[in-house]
C-alpha cells in the first residue's frame, strides 16, 4: 500500500463580525477580565465600514455578498473542513486528513463533538450532502470554488469521508477544504432555491457564533457566542460590527473597540502611535487596486486591442497616484497582480514606467489622432461603429474618486477624454459581470493565492486566452512547489503582457484596537480562506486547545503554564490539553511548540 500522510493539528474556532441596529456607549460599559462588558455580556465592537457602505448582505452561504467582508461574516456561522491561523492550515470540522501519493484521494477524519446550532449532530452525511448540493446548484455559490474537481464523496462511517478528485489539486486544503462552508443536510435538503433562502434556518451552522440580528439598511451585524462550540472556548459573549462615520473618532470615544485602516488613512493611524490606550498591527496588504479593461472581442473596442491597452498603461503615472492619494500608505502594484510579500511573487513583470511620449506614439500608430486640434484624439476612419472623439466612461466608487481624477488628467494629456462616473460596488460589479463597461477602477484581495489568477479581470470575465487558461490549469494540478511556482511566474508575466487589468497600487493595512477590550487580533497567513486580507479571523474570539492560560493566544507563555501544571504548581485546565488525549503532560508542551513554529503534529498510517 502507498504510504499516506495524515495531518493532525490542534483545534480552532472563534467569533467575529457585526451586529444589529443598536450602539453601546463607552460610559455604559464596565470592564471584566480584559473584555468590555455591557451589562453581564462580554461584548466586542468593530467598525464594519463607513455608514452606508458596511452592508455585505445576509450572511448565509448563498446570499452573502461575494467579496471578502461578505464571506467573513458568513464564516462566523459556518465552518469548513480546514481553516487557517497566523501560521497556516489547521483542522476545523476535520480533525485530521491523509492524501494519496497521486494527490487525488483525500480522507478526512471528522470532529465527533461538532453540533449544529439547533443541537443536531454533525456527521459525514452533512459533508457529502454539501458537495453534492454545490454540484446540483452549481453557480449559486457565487464565491470562489472549484467544485468541478470533485469526482465523488464517499462516506466510510459517520466520521470519515473520502473525497476523490478527478485531477490532483495543489491548493485543495485551502481552496476547497478551507473554503466551502459545510451545510446541515437536515435543513438544506428541502431547499430548492438557495439564492433566496434566508431566515433563521439559513444561518444555522456549526460555527463559533450565532446570528442575533442583521440590519441591511445600517449594515449592522450582531452575533452571540455558540457556547457548545466543539473547537475551543469562546472568550467573548457577543460581537458587533457596524458602520460609523469616522472610525478614528469612534475608537477614541470608545464607541468601538477595533477598526481597520487602509492606504490613504495612514494619517489617522499615526494619531494612535504612542497612545498607550491603543495598539497597532500592520497587515500584509494582500489587496490591489487596478483598472479593468473590457477585452471582449466583439464589443470591447478599442480596449480589446492589446496595443491600445499598452498605450493606456504608459500614459498612467502610478507613482504620482500613490504619492498624491496614499501619501506613504501603499506601494506601486505588481503588474502581475500577486503581492510582493507572497511566495508566488514574480519580480520580473513588465512595469510600464510612465512615458507619455511613448503612449502618444502608440496611439498615433493605431490611427488615433487629433485632427481638429482640440487636444482630444478621434477614432480612426475605419473604426467599427466608433467615430468622433476618443472618449470613455471610467467607473469607480466614491472611495477611489481621487485616483479617477488623476487618471482622467493623465490620459487627457495624451489626448484621451475620460468621463469619470462614480457609483457603488454592487452596481459596478454588475457592469463588470455583464461586460457593460470600457474601463473600471476596482480592487480585491486574495493576491497571495494563485487561485485569484483564474480570472485576472475578476469580477469581469472578458479576457479570453486559451494559452492562459491552459497554463492556469497546469499550475493548479502541479504538486511540486518549485515547478508550480515557475508556472505561476509565467501566469503573472502573461497578465502583465496581455493587460486585462493594469494594477495601480497595493495599500498598506492597519488594525488599531483597544487591548484592554480584546488583545488577540491578528492577520491570517496568506489571508483568511483563499486570501481575504483583513483581521476578522473568527479565531480571535477563541481560546483553543493549547491556550493554557485562556487569553486567546498560543505562545511560549502557554508552555510555561503547562509546565507549572505538570509540577502541580497550578491547577490543570481543559484548554491545556493541547493534543486532547485526556492528559496534561510534556506531549502537550511539544504540541504547542510545534504549533508556534507553524508545524502541525503529523502522524503516519
Amino acid at each position: 500500500m502507498n504510504r499516506q500522510r495524515t495531518v493532525l493539528t490542534l483545534l480552532f474556532a472563534a467569533l467575529i463580525c457585526s451586529a444589529a441596529c443598536m450602539a453601546f456607549s463607552a460610559t455604559a460599559l464596565a470592564e471584566e477580565d480584559g473584555v468590555a462588558v455591557a451589562g453581564d455580556k462580554k461584548t466586542v465592537r468593530s467598525v464594519g465600514g463607513e455608514v452606508g457602505t458596511s452592508d455585505w448582505r445576509y450572511p448565509a452561504p448563498f446570499t452573502f455578498y461575494p467579496r471578502g467582508p461578505g464571506y467573513v461574516r458568513m464564516s462566523m456561522l459556518f465552518d469548513t473542513l480546514t481553516w487557517k491561523d497566523a501560521n497556516g492550515v489547521i483542522p476545523a470540522l476535520a480533525n485530521g486528513w491523509k492524501v494519496s501519493d497521486d494527490g487525488k484521494t483525500w480522507t478526512f477524519y471528522l470532529n465527533r463533538d461538532a453540533r449544529w446550532h439547533d443541537g443536531e449532530q454533525f456527521t459525514a452525511d452533512d459533508v457529502k450532502f454539501t458537495f453534492d448540493y454545490m454540484k446540483d446548484y452549481d453557480g449559486s455559490f457565487k464565491w470562489f470554488e472549484a467544485i468541478d474537481y470533485i469526482e465523488s464523496v464517499e462516506i466510510v462511517d459517520d466520521y470519515t469521508v473520502i473525497i476523490s478528485l478527478n485531477e490532483p489539486m495543489a491548493s485543495f486544503l485551502v481552496d476547497i477544504a478551507g473554503n466551502m462552508p459545510i451545510l446541515p443536510e437536515h435543513i438544506w435538503n428541502s431547499v430548492s432555491d438557495p439564492d433566496t433562502f434566508t431566515g433563521d434556518d439559513a444561518v444555522i451552522g456549526t460555527g463559533p457564533m450565532k446570528l442575533v440580528e442583521y440590519n441591511s439598511a445600517e449594515g449592522f451585524y450582531h452575533y452571540e457566542a455558540n457556547y457548545d462550540y466543539y473547537n475551543g472556548k469562546l472568550i467573548v459573549d457577543e460581537f458587533i460590527t457596524l458602520g460609523v462615520s469616522n472610525a478614528a473618532a469612534s475608537l477614541k470615544t470608545g464607541d468601538v473597540d477595533e477598526a481597520t485602516f487602509w492606504g490613504s488613512a495612514v494619517d489617522a493611524v499615526n494619531e494612535f502611535r504612542g497612545d498607550d490606550d491603543f495598539e497597532i498591527i500592520t497587515g500584509p496588504s494582500f489587496w490591489v487596486l487596478q483598472i479593468i479593461f473590457n477585452c471582449d472581442e466583439g464589443d470591447g473596442y478599442p480596449t480589446n486591442n492589446l496595443t491600445f491597452r499598452r498605450a493606456i498603461a504608459y500614459g498612467i503615472d502610478r507613482e504620482e497616484i500613490v504619492e498624491q492619494k496614499l501619501g506613504g500608505g501603499g506601494m506601486v502594484a505588481n503588474t502581475g497582480i500577486l503581492h510582493p510579500d507572497a511566495i508566488w511573487y514574480n519580480p520580473d513583470c513588465e512595469d510600464y514606467a510612465y512615458n507619455a511620449t511613448k503612449a502618444a506614439e502608440i496611439l498615433d500608430s493605431l490611427g488615433f489622432t487629433d485632427t481638429d486640434g482640440d487636444g482630444i484624439r478621434e477614432y480612426p476612419a475605419d473604426a467599427d461603429d466608433k467615430s468622433g472623439d476618443l472618449e470613455f466612461i471610467l467607473y469607480t466608487t466614491g472611495k477611489y474618486l481621487r485616483e479617477g481624477e488623476l487618471i482622467q488628467a493623465q490620459l487627457e494629456e495624451i489626448g484621451i477624454k475620460i468621463e469619470l462616473t462614480p457609483s457603488d460596488w454592487t452596481t459596478i460589479d454588475s457592469y463588470l459581470r455583464d461586460a457593460e463597461f470600457d474601463m473600471v477602477i476596482s480592487g480585491h484581495g486574495g493576491i497571495a493565492n494563485p487561485q485569484i489568477l483564474d480570472l485576472p479581470d475578476w469580477p469581469a470575465s472578458t479576457y479570453d486566452s486559451d494559452a492562459y487558461t491552459a497554463l492556469f490549469k497546469e499550475q493548479e494540478i502541479t504538486l511540486d512547489l518549485d515547478s508550480r511556482k515557475e508556472l505561476v511566474n509565467q501566469l503573472q508575466e502573461m497578465v502583465a503582457e496581455d493587460l486585462p487589468v493594469y494594477t495601480l497600487y497595493h495599500p498598506y493595512i492597519w488594525c488599531v484596537y483597544n487591548p484592554e477590550v480584546l488583545d488577540t487580533w491578528f492577520y491570517t497567513r496568506d489571508g483568511i480562506c483563499i486570501g481575504i486580507p483583513i483581521e476578522l479571523n473568527k479565531l480571535i474570539f477563541l481560546a483553543r486547545y493549547g491556550d493554557a492560560n485562556e487569553n486567546g493566544k498560543i505562545n511560549m507563555q502557554d508552555v510555561t503554564k503547562i509546565e507549572r501544571m505538570i509540577l502541580e504548581l497550578d491547577e490543570t485546565t481543559e484548554m491545556a490539553d493541547a493534543n486532547q488525549n485526556g492528559k496534561v503532560n510534556m506531549q502537550d508542551v511539544t504540541h504547542i511548540e510545534l504549533t508556534i513554529l507553524g508545524r502541525a503534529p503529523i502522524r503516519y498510517e
